[in-house]
């Protein structure tokens, strides 16, 4: 068996994360002809969006039909999910999870079926924005045999960046993702909530708060670390760092615990950025002062 873009593909599942690559790949003229999901309008969906793509009510329908199992269901779903079909000789399975690896397919591979993971290293908020962003997205590749050279390909042909995992290091290749992905954006629902202490409402707070992102990533991508690191912390202010955990003190305490692991986690590239050493054991006092017993110090 040799894969290609000629290949037919199917995709179990039609969430967000699925329905983008499935979009995506038949925009790079990959041969995407079936969908399977428990929500039949969800994989109506992908067939509405891909000529030649057609839904499937039955996985073994979708696995006899196709080469190419892309199983984008929820990541404790993907084991069960594969388990619950008998795959063909001809078939190939791939999930996108970033932080389970390929042995959720021990079974398939003790059939000697050639399995793989291609997580997209990004943020799928909606399907439309989730097929605008994975240009320039890496992907995390896992896989036995040639479905690990066919993913490497399928990642350059999306615009994508390949990277190989070792499965071993998924959870923590996941998590640095969660932390700069999802909690990035709790942080800044976190820093727009703030403004509601000054009676301004979250929308205007996300408008001005927002573009920092996008500039924040721009610094990174341009200067790396720890140049395009910017702030107080980088330039020694301790007055202005004794400021914020006063009026986190005031209008938010909940929010000094988290406030000064960030900081004193991120002090370090600050130091490596300039910061001087006498500033660093000032602030990191400061920070771990307030940390542990809290006052108001003028």
């Amino acid at each position: 068996m040799r894969l290609s873009k000629q290949s037919h593909i199917g995709f179990i599942g039609a969430g967000k994360v699925g329905t983008s690559l499935a979009i995506a790949l038949d925009q790079a003229n990959y041969n995407v002809t079936g969908a399977y999901s428990k929500s039949i309008s969800s994989a109506n969906n992908v067939s509405a969006a891909i000529s030649n793509c057609q839904t499937y009510q039955d996985i073994q329908a979708l696995a006899s039909n196709c080469e190419v199992l892309f199983i984008t269901t929820p990541d404790d779903s993907i084991e069960s999910t594969a388990n619950s079909f008998e795959p063909n000789p001809h078939n190939s399975l791939v999930h996108c999870s970033g932080a389970k690896t390929i042995n959720v397919f021990n079974s398939a591979i003790s059939k000697n079926i050639p399995v793989g993971s291609f997580h997209p290293m990004q943020a799928f908020s909606s399907i439309e924005n989730g097929v605008k962003s994975i240009p320039g997205t890496t992907f995390g590749i896992e896989g036995t045999g040639e479905v690990q050279s066919y993913l490497h390909e399928v990642a350059k042909e999306l615009g994508g960046v390949p990277v190989f995992i070792q499965s071993e290091y998924k959870a923590l290749y996941h998590l640095s993702g969660v932390i700069l992905g999802n909690l990035l954006a709790s942080l800044a629902a976190i820093s727009a909530n703030l403004w509601s202490q000054m009676n301004i409402d979250s929308d205007t707070a996300l408008q001005a708060l927002t573009p920092m992102i996008s500039q924040v990533a721009i610094n990174l991508n341009t200067s790396g670390i720890p140049k395009g690191i910017a702030g107080p912390y980088v330039r020694g202010d301790i007055g202005t760092v004794k400021s914020h955990l006063n009026a986190l003190l005031q209008y938010s305490p909940n929010l000094l615990p988290l406030y000064c692991e960030l900081a004193l986690a991120g002090l370090p590239y600050a130091q490596m950025n300039g910061l001087s050493n006498e500033h660093y054991i000032n602030i990191k006092k400061l920070l771990e002062s307030y940390k542990e017993c809290p006052e108001i110090t003028n």
